[in-house]
């Protein structure tokens, strides 16, 4: 697919990816604008400028189903760190919960940084992006029976909160079992002393068995819809994106697919619900898609995870 035509939009450095690891990252700094260079975890004790709200979402997808999501909701108040942790992966036809965790801790270094729980490692690199997660079951013995393994990033940009987004290649390490696919990384923050601007939004993330990923976010109120493709090798990013969400009620076959156009591209198609694939909520929505780019078509498999605003 060539940049030509639509409204393009801050695109990052792009690579080749392999079929391995190759993404991600994304520590991005606080909102008064302090930063940590250095990896440890967490450092020496140092209160925030400013009591603050950060929201960190990691979204996986692999062709064969596989699913991940983490939301790490992390909140400065004087000297405590609020944490309210929720993370899951679906296989075959379910959810199951990785990491459930509210807890209290004392602020470090760099409140925006992921923490380490009982379940969950964190392994962070020389610039103080995320490597890898790994989780373990409480009764394992410390064998790790889930990793996260991210890799070199091929779209990077800036979020509506001027916190750092990026899509890239990343893999699933599941009993000696590798699942290449692709990672959305999105972290937003907001001052407490700022009021809440906007309301949650729906997040589409797909991959297929060639290496390709989308991402098409459908904003909040007052924001558009915007899209990011990694086909055959090329990144772009997209601000002119037609999003149509089935009819209310609608259930099953055509009639439950959301249908996107990139204004200006051959680039369309369409997302359906895989109806076991629903934990209940309605935040979570395993699906299917199909992309149309020319004459070509491609195959894709995913879900649709509604994004809270911090």
């Amino acid at each position: 697919m060539g940049r030509a035509g639509g409204d393009v939009i801050g695109r990052g450095p792009s690579g080749v990816a392999g079929a391995a690891l190759v993404l991600f990252a994304c520590a991005g700094p606080p909102p008064d604008g302090t930063a940590e260079a250095r990896g440890e975890i967490a450092g020496d004790p140092l209160t925030p400028a400013v009591d603050a709200r950060y929201l960190t979402h990691l979204l996986f997808a692999a062709d064969d189903g596989t699913a991940f999501i983490g939301s790490f909701d992390q909140t400065a108040e004087g000297e405590d760190l609020l944490l309210d942790y929720d993370v899951r992966l679906a296989e075959e036809d379910a959810w199951r919960s990785l990491v459930l965790t509210h807890d209290t801790v004392s602020v470090a270094r760099a409140a925006w940084r992921l923490l380490p729980t009982p379940a969950m490692a964190v392994r962070i690199g020389d610039a103080g992006q995320v490597v890898s997660l790994l989780f373990t079951e409480p009764e394992g013995g410390g064998t790790d029976s889930v990793r996260l393994v991210a890799g070199e990033e091929v779209s990077v940009w800036t979020g509506p909160t001027g916190q750092r987004e990026s899509l890239g290649i990343a893999a699933m390490v599941m009993n000696d079992r590798t699942v290449p696919g692709i990672l959305f990384f999105r972290r937003a923050a907001r001052a407490l002393s700022i009021p809440v601007a906007s309301t949650d939004g729906r997040t589409f993330v797909f991959a297929d068995s060639l290496g390709n990923g989308l991402v098409v976010h459908a904003g909040t109120i007052g924001q558009p819809t915007v899209a990011h493709t990694w086909l055959h090798g090329i990144e772009a990013a997209w601000g002119d994106v037609t999003l149509e969400s089935p009819e209310p009620g609608r259930t099953g076959g055509a009639d439950s697919a959301w249908r996107f156009e990139i204004s200006g591209t051959t680039v369309r198609g369409s997302f359906r619900p895989l109806m076991d694939g629903d934990p209940g909520d309605g935040t979570l929505i395993r699906m299917e898609a199909i992309v149309y780019v020319g004459t070509e078509v491609l195959y894709f498999k995913g879900f649709a995870a509604t994004l809270p605003s911090p």
